[in-house]
């Protein structure tokens, strides 16, 4: 396992530069720079025919057929999976302290929580997070939030860009939960990985059904739309992080100012 996390430790510095070196060709906040939109279309046309006649259909039936309240126990797992990359994030973006309120979520939801299916922590004041490796680098990059490098298409995955595709690769790395399946589970290591994938992709997508739906009913062009949508959705959840430190960073400076008098 050691090993597994050297590795990881390493592939997170080379994201970091690769990331670096993608942003400095950036164009600008005014547009969505999509140097590479004729293979970004084509993979986004698979993609949407993949949730015409597959997934889409199969989050319906998931949202309409299993009870709410199973579904939120679905979803609290799966977020409660997700807390210790949240936790790495929020280190790395300057915040212990909510890391250390990250973690102890975890490990209350994890116990108490019977493996996260119940959302014990909150009652307790210990409010959820969610961070990830792509706000990180966005929130210490010096440009505008919308310049997160060329615009991308993922498989299955969708909209990113340069900068989030590369902090989803960060968070991949230093999942201590697949470093430990990778090491524990053998063979089965795959299966345990697609599980908890497509729990997440048919739970996601039950619960942006209107909300895509709409945009598409109500677009020209559904492609450039979505592009649009999800640059300024991201660029608005970094801009807060960063007003958020900097008006954490004002609040100590003046405490200080005021214990030196």
């Amino acid at each position: 396992m050691a090993a597994s996390i050297r590795r990881s430790v390493v592939a997170f510095a080379l994201c970091g530069g690769l990331v670096g070196g993608c942003a400095s060709g950036d164009t600008g906040a005014t547009e969505v720079w999509d140097p590479i939109e004729t293979p970004n279309r084509f993979i986004f046309s698979i993609n949407r025919a993949v949730d015409i006649i597959a997934l889409r259909p199969l989050a319906v039936m998931y949202r309409d057929l299993v009870p709410e309240r199973a579904q939120t126990s679905v979803r609290n797992a799966l977020d409660n999976l997700g807390e210790p990359v949240t936790a790495i994030n929020e280190v790395f973006q300057g915040d212990p302290s909510r890391a250390a309120t990250t973690v102890a979520r975890f490990l209350v939801n994890s116990t108490i929580g019977l493996a996260g299916l119940f959302d014990v922590a909150s009652s307790f004041g210990l409010e959820r997070t969610k961070e990830d490796a792509g706000k990180t680098i966005g929130m210490w990059a010096g440009v505008e939030p919308e310049n997160g490098g060329f615009y991308l298409v993922l498989p299955v995955v969708g909209p990113s860009n340069a900068r989030d595709g590369t902090g989803m690769m960060m968070d991949y790395l230093v999942d201590p939960f697949r470093i430990l399946t990778f090491n524990l589970a053998g063979n089965n290591w795959d299966a345990w990985q697609a599980a908890r994938y497509g729990a997440n992709v048919v739970d996601y997508r039950s619960r942006t059904i209107f909300a895509l739906d709409d945009l598409e009913r109500n677009s020209l062009d559904y492609y450039a739309a979505l592009r649009s949508a999800y640059t300024q959705n991201r660029a608005d959840a970094i801009r807060q992080k960063r007003e958020k430190t900097d008006t954490k960073s004002e609040l100590e400076r003046r405490e200080n100012l005021s214990l030196v008098k």
